[in-house]
């Protein structure tokens, strides 16, 4: 839930095994990570940051909100050591310091955070293919609420369809809500109001809510389930979103806690093999983009350097992505109001040595229930990852899939869980992946995996698992391990991509990826620069010749220049969806396009010169040169 904030951003900070180095600290401001400086881009081990937290009203409950902290983080309010966070760098945490506070309105907080390499946490040891920047690297937010705050706040945003085949913009809906109370609820009451759309969306926040109320407040305050007859869905091209604000009262009326939750009305369901999404069945193609790779920023990256490469996604016309390790709720915000379908992953990453599922399960639980109790209501997650390359042709990990699925499953019934395997080509009936919601295979054929045929051994895995959905979740080059350049990215995208479209199993791909990246297991590069040559774009997004290869084969349509005009076809294959809304840019100005259903066309006479296809909030689409 989101509340009115104040951010906490300068803090003192230094390097070294104890608080002692704090009295050498120099001032930074919070997002701030130490990977990326000179003197810290090859230091593993403890950061320490101070600062001072001034509570506006004592006699209000104080809370610091931590947005990311890498990795194992402890805090301390003047001299005593008042919360843990551990083995989980990328979930965020609140802490109270009411009681330490006791009454006074100033304290001084230190935070230790550690990046050391550990076998207890996640991502574990040296497994994982990312960069390893310590720090504060995401806000740090100073809460105040009354006696009684909302601590949890769960909505129920559910489409009524009432039949798959076609989408449907909107209709009837379910909404409702349940609020857990922290503190005294007796005598409390939780007043709400339900608005249509939200700030920074294509539709503002409309002035008159659709619907309010007040209930009387218990330690879990339900508001039932109530059908709306006209919600409008939605959907990755026209990404409606939806506001519930709510105000905590007092026994006084006097409001205690207030926030609000920004939702949108969405459907996806998996049936005989295709996937739903708003009642269409769709096929959706993406790319996996590494974010904290821009070395001038490191994991601390600003909101301008994240929606920039966030757009460059986008624009790549990629719908679907996945994240490695959980993002901040300012990248999900994005991704809801531009429309970016997201599989959001606990980074359980790779096969450590040290890795034992057994003794990790509580540092794997305890992160998917910080990402699902976080992340939940954002519309553009869809799916929720419980690892990624892991040995998943042995029992050991196959029982810890089945296990973290299920519990995914128990703490948010309405999206599907998934495991990402390499492994599927060795143990094609048996492997980890079959126990996901959607088969999710890593596909490196012709360069991780030798010996291998590329329609053989699709033809085979699908074969195994007849009405399954399957989505190639890695596919690319890598170099220096591999040789080609850009020119041979390019190549093994056209034909991974010839190879999925005839095959209706799969429901969507996600290309390895958008950008080269940052990573402490890199072949180039060293310090911050330490990178791996995957992307088809540079660590700074500067597009290469492949982006614009991805960029078409991803579009919707298919554009043929004729004497008579210019004639736009809806592909049928992958991706497959019906385009509604888009619109034509010529130089005599825009006009719209005809809705147009997988397979149809439209002509556009006497259509000379450059032009663009917006999709219906203005993102890019394709841009068409004069022949």
């Amino acid at each position: 839930m989101k509340r009115t904030v104040v951010p906490v951003e300068k803090w003192r900070f230094a390097l070294g095994g104890d608080a002692s180095c704090l009295e050498n600290a120099a001032e930074v401001r919070v997002p701030h990570t130490w990977s990326i400086d000179e003197k810290g881009q090859y230091y593993v081990g403890k950061g320490w940051y101070r600062t001072a937290v001034r509570a506006e009203d004592p006699a209000r409950r104080t809370f610091l909100r931590f947005r990311g902290v890498y990795r194992d983080a402890e805090v301390y309010l003047g001299e005593e050591l008042i919360a843990r966070h551990l083995g989980s760098g990328y979930t965020p945490f609140t802490v109270e310091l009411t009681e330490a506070l006791a009454g006074a309105r100033e304290g001084i907080v230190t935070v230790s955070a550690d990046n050391s390499f550990s076998s207890a946490a996640l991502p574990c040891a040296r497994s994982f293919d990312w960069a390893n920047d310590g720090g504060l690297y995401r806000p740090v937010e100073l809460w105040q609420t009354g006696a009684a705050s909302v601590e949890d706040l769960i909505v129920r945003a559910e489409p009524i369809l009432p039949e798959l085949g076609e989408r449907r913009e909107g209709g009837a809906a379910l909404f409702g809500f349940r609020a857990k109370i922290d503190g005294p609820a007796a005598g409390c009451r939780l007043r709400w109001a339900l608005h249509r759309g939200a700030e920074e969306s294509v539709t503002p926040v409309a002035e008159e809510p659709l619907a309010a109320g007040e209930i009387p407040c218990a330690e879990e305050t339900v508001c039932a389930p109530r059908l709306l007859e006209e919600a409008v869905y939605w959907h990755f091209d026209r990404p409606e979103l939806y506001t519930l604000r709510v105000w905590l009262l007092g026994p006084d009326g006097a409001v205690s806690d207030a926030g609000e939750v920004v939702f949108g009305f969405r459907s996806l369901l998996l049936r005989g093999g295709e996937m739903f999404l708003n009642g269409e069945s769709v096929r959706v193609p993406g790319m996996e983009w590494m974010p904290g790779s821009d070395p001038a920023f490191g994991a601390a990256e600003p909101r301008e350097a994240l929606e920039r490469m966030l757009l460059l996604l986008r624009e790549s016309n990629s719908v679907l992505t996945r994240f490695h390790w959980q993002q901040d709720d300012l990248v999900y915000d994005w991704c809801d109001r531009h429309g970016l379908l997201v599989q959001e992953e606990i980074p359980f990453w790779g096969k450590a040595k040290e890795a034992d599922p057994e003794a990790l399960w509580p540092v794997a639980s305890a992160q998917l229930e910080e990402m699902i109790r976080a992340h939940r209501h954002h519309p553009s997650i869809v799916a929720w990852g419980v690892g990624n390359e892991l040995a998943a042709d042995r029992w050991e990990y196959q029982r810890y899939i089945r296990r973290a699925v299920a519990l995914a499953h128990a703490l948010d019934p309405s999206r599907p869980a998934n495991y990402v395997t390499n492994t599927a080509w060795r143990c094609v009936r048996y492997d980890g992946a079959a126990d996901g919601d959607i088969l999710m295979i890593n596909d490196y054929i012709g360069t991780w995996h030798q010996g291998l045929d590329q329609e053989g051994a699709w033809a085979e895995l699908l074969d195994a698992h007849p009405g399954r959905a399957f989505v190639p979740s890695e596919f690319g080059l890598c170099e220096p391990a591999f040789s080609g350049g850009d020119a041979a990215r390019e190549r093994i995208f056209l034909e991974k991509t010839a190879c999925y479209r005839p095959k209706k199993q799969i429901v969507g791909t996600v290309y390895f990826c958008l950008n080269d990246y940052r990573t402490h297991m890199g072949e180039e590069g060293e310090g911050r620069l330490c990178r791996r040559v995957h992307g088809s774009a540079g660590l700074d997004g500067a597009p290469k010749p492949s982006y614009f290869t991805v960029r078409r084969e991803h579009a919707p349509l298919v554009v043929e220049r004729r004497a008579d005009g210019l004639r736009l076809t809806c592909r049928m294959d992958l991706p497959r969806y019906a385009v509604r809304g888009y619109l034509l840019e010529t130089v005599a100005g825009r006009r719209s396009i005809p809705d147009l259903a997988p397979g149809e066309s439209w002509l556009c006479p006497d259509c000379k010169g450059p032009a663009r296809v917006l999709r219906p909030n203005g993102d890019l689409a394709l841009e068409i040169g004069e022949e």
